[in-house]
């Protein structure tokens, strides 16, 4: 990968320190020491172009990588919430936490603001994920039948595997200690996404 110079490296440094904030290209260039907004896209165009930043649909850039770390990106960390029925509104935070940095491998770049990190809790999916463990998470309604997904019942976030027999559905435990769960016509009920990976322990910081 070709290496940053030195405009886009402030351009990383002033994003990543205000995500959560939205600024014009004006904002930027000011703030980087670059004097036309058009500059400061090219600047922006060949970041993105290379899976350092991504713009959201708020507006906001948020850093992926450091140009000093390689093949890692930062995939924001959230924790569960008791509320909410789509996306992102079932998490804790409004934003993130803190982000903590992945291999690039691990996710799909054209998706990577579908990407989230959350922690498990309780032993209901051991010995895959036990109760503390990070979980790397796609935000997606579709999924395998293999598939681990974030589902919210009855405004519970549960992390297990969908079996449909006929026109029932029941949510699967790995552990066995745990009854299989039906879903029935009044819960409330919704797919978050998908667990993609369960990160090493060293990976939260």
């Amino acid at each position: 990968m070709k290496r940053l110079d030195s405009q886009q490296k402030k351009i990383l440094d002033f994003l990543e320190f205000g995500w959560d904030e939205t600024y014009t290209l004006m904002d930027i260039g000011e703030s980087v020491g670059i004097d036309h907004p058009q500059k400061v896209q090219n600047k922006i165009n060949q970041l993105e172009k290379s899976g350092y930043l991504v713009k959201t649909s708020s507006g906001i850039y948020r850093v992926l990588k450091r140009y000093d770390e390689g093949n890692q990106l930062h995939i924001p960390f959230f924790g569960f919430a008791q509320c909410g029925h789509a996306g992102r509104t079932i998490l804790e935070d409004e934003y993130p936490r803190k982000r903590i940095p992945v291999p690039s491998e691990y996710v799909d770049l054209h998706d990577i603001a579908d990407y989230f990190i959350t922690k498990a809790k309780g032993d209901s999916m051991e010995p895959f994920i036990h109760s503390g463990d990070l979980v790397l998470i796609k935000i997606q309604s579709g999924y395998q039948t293999e598939d681990m997904v974030l589902i919210v019942q009855n405004q519970q976030p549960k992390i297990k595997r969908i079996k449909a027999v006929g026109d029932q559905r029941f949510l699967l435990s790995l552990n066995k200690e745990h009854k299989d769960l039906e879903l029935t016509p009044f819960d409330d009920t919704h797919i978050v996404g998908v667990v993609k990976r369960v990160l090493e322990e060293e990976l939260e910081g």
